[in-house]
């Protein structure tokens, strides 16, 4: 019964998911190229005298609502907000020297705290969920060399902007397709929404190998913290996060099936509590430092004209199960680009993302919490996208206690 009443509940949803899609597509009609300015166009002028200087400035939006049904904490609905604001500087186009850039970023969040208030779920089903607050996100500069086959890196960087990306997965909404949780959920890393200091070291060996390795600040501090950004504690009982990445691309990029593959391990040097063990006057047994491995995989399957066609991603992560709640981490999906005639910018994806827990931990909790999601991305204009979206999230939480969750998110967002 448990299992028939979440397809209906989800059947539900996939009505009104696919009857604001279809409303996207006939209002829509073919989307317009996408090098337009934005919905301001070239401020009035601003933006061509600037990159004249070596200034580019980036201003975007993103809103959703999200409605909750048999969330473990509560039924619901909610509002998210999300506002970026980046500033880059070219510093031989700025009359300054060559192969440099300054680069800043301004994060806004607001609205509710969907996971944390309603959801329970461990893999947390907005990847733009964030405490209300304006903070300072990045600022680093980089210098290249050697006709920018290298590149040293360094300030306050967020890691999963370079390290644990994977392409298609991008497209969905839940945070593990973005930054895999077998590292967002067991250690601190300099990630959205709190970001810390680094140096990171980029090497193009050939035109297909890229090699990146980096050392982060152990905690960043949260969102709580540090909410404007600008608090480095550095010290040794926070530790390091080292994390070192290959990237192999195969195939023609322009023609035919291209692929990247990419593997990456990371070291966290501060201290670990072990997740059950203890000594003999009670407390948690101490772990020196803590480590895993990932792996990424994006291939296009099928190719139409352009970078129209099928694409397919794979995640795959483990880390030690005595030291962390998550000790091993499966995403999967696939994209269609251009699926529907007519609608080439627009792009259909399925997801799965699997958080194992560790073993240690059972029976007391399920082995996993799985989340599948659905989602559509309609291009309205160059510069506006809609994006209704589906998730079933089961075992909510690896909780036993908790009801299977399903989330609807209705995204849309707006480039300035």
């Amino acid at each position: 019964m448990k299992y028939e009443m979440n397809i209906f509940r989800a059947g539900n949803v996939l009505v009104r998911v696919f009857f604001v899609i279809s409303l996207c597509i006939l209002s829509a009609g073919q989307s317009a190229t996408a090098d337009d300015d934005g919905l301001f166009g070239d401020w009035a002028g601003i933006k061509t005298k600037l990159e004249d200087k070596g200034i580019t400035l980036r201003l975007e939006y993103t809103g959703e609502y999200i409605n909750i049904k048999d969330g473990a904490i509560k039924d619901g609905s909610t509002y998210l907000g999300n506002v970026d604001f980046t500033v880059e500087l070219n510093t031989e186009k700025a009359g300054l020297w060559k192969n440099g850039k300054f680069f800043a970023y301004v994060l806004h969040n607001h609205g509710g705290n969907p996971s944390g208030s309603y959801i329970g779920d461990i893999q947390t089903s907005s990847n733009i969920e964030a405490p209300q607050a304006t903070r300072l996100y990045e600022a680093w500069y980089e210098h290249s060399f050697f006709d920018d086959r290298v590149g040293l890196l360094l300030g306050q960087h967020d890691l999963n902007s370079e390290f644990d990306v994977t392409e298609y997965g991008g497209l969905f909404l839940n945070s593990s397709f973005g930054i895999q949780p077998d590292i967002s959920g067991n250690v601190g890393v300099s990630i959205f929404p709190a970001v810390g200091p680094a140096a990171r070291v980029r090497w193009q060996a050939t035109d297909r190998f890229l090699l990146l390795g980096a050392v982060y600040d152990g905690d960043p501090g949260n969102e709580f913290d540090n909410p404007k950004g600008i608090k480095w504690d550095i010290n040794s009982k926070d530790g390091r996060m080292n994390i070192v990445e290959g990237q192999m691309q195969f195939g023609d990029q322009e023609k035919g099936l291209p692929g990247t593959y990419k593997l990456g391990g990371w070291l966290h040097t501060a201290d670990f509590d072990d997740v059950v063990q203890t000594d003999g006057a009670g407390n948690a047994i101490v772990h020196g430092d803590n480590s895993g491995v990932y792996f990424i995989a994006d291939q296009m399957l099928y190719r139409e004209e352009g970078n129209q066609g099928l694409g397919a991603f794979l995640q795959l992560g483990l880390a030690p199960d005595d030291r962390n709640e998550i000790s091993n981490y499966v995403g999967l999906g696939i994209n269609y680009l251009g699926l529907i005639p007519g609608r080439d910018d627009d792009t259909f994806g399925i997801g799965f993302a699997r958080a194992g827990i560790s073993d240690k931990l059972q029976p007391g909790r399920d082995d996993a919490e799985t989340t599948w999601e659905l989602t559509y991305q309609a291009q309205i204009t160059p510069w506006l996208y809609l994006q209704p979206d589906l998730q079933l999230i089961q075992n909510t939480g690896a909780d036993p206690a908790n009801r299977d969750a399903t989330v609807g998110i209705v995204r849309f967002g707006t480039i300035f």
